[in-house]
């Protein structure tokens, strides 16, 4: 009888915990932090301009400054600029331009990382480019990566959030 009532209660922790993870799409903004288990990511800063390092945008480049601080004890956590992407109003998606944002590095005497190790317990921060289309009016940032095991108890924030940028 125990081992039936053990069973059922794994049976309700578990349908409870994954109706937690729904994909109900959470809008933040810019300086609020996304959670990804132990790991927080945020948009510090975001500038709009039609040039940037001596290019001319096809519509309006978004020029995103991005913090991943990793408040976990022990672990390292490996990341990559390709975690970052926007979307619009009709769910097209946009990647970062990452010649623009070697050229940007090169400009200001900084080393280019295309992946990062964030320690435990420190941050780092780089900085993102992104052509938009003129005819974009409401885009947003997304994340994207693997479901880590703190992403269950926060509803899958990390995946579900977006960040708006209008």
């Amino acid at each position: 009888m125990i081992s039936k009532t053990i069973f059922l209660s794994m049976i309700a922790a578990i349908l409870l915990l994954s109706s937690s993870c729904s994909n109900d799409p959470k809008t933040v903004n810019i300086g609020d932090k996304v959670q990804h288990d132990d790991f927080f990511y945020s948009v510090q800063k975001v500038m709009k301009t039609p040039d940037f390092v001596g290019k001319k945008s096809s519509g309006t480049f978004y020029v995103v400054m991005l913090k991943v601080q990793n408040d976990a004890k022990r672990v390292e956590h490996p990341w990559d600029r390709k975690v970052v992407y926007i979307i619009d109003e009709s769910g097209k998606e946009y990647e970062s331009n990452t010649e623009l944002e070697k050229e940007f590095s090169r400009i200001n005497y900084e080393q280019f990382k295309d992946k990062f190790l964030t320690a435990a317990g420190s941050s780092d921060s780089t900085v993102l480019v992104f052509d938009i289309p003129g005819t974009v009016k409401e885009p947003y940032i997304k994340f994207r990566g693997d479901f880590l095991m703190g992403d269950m108890f926060d509803g899958n924030q990390f995946k579900n959030s977006r960040i708006k940028l209008f």
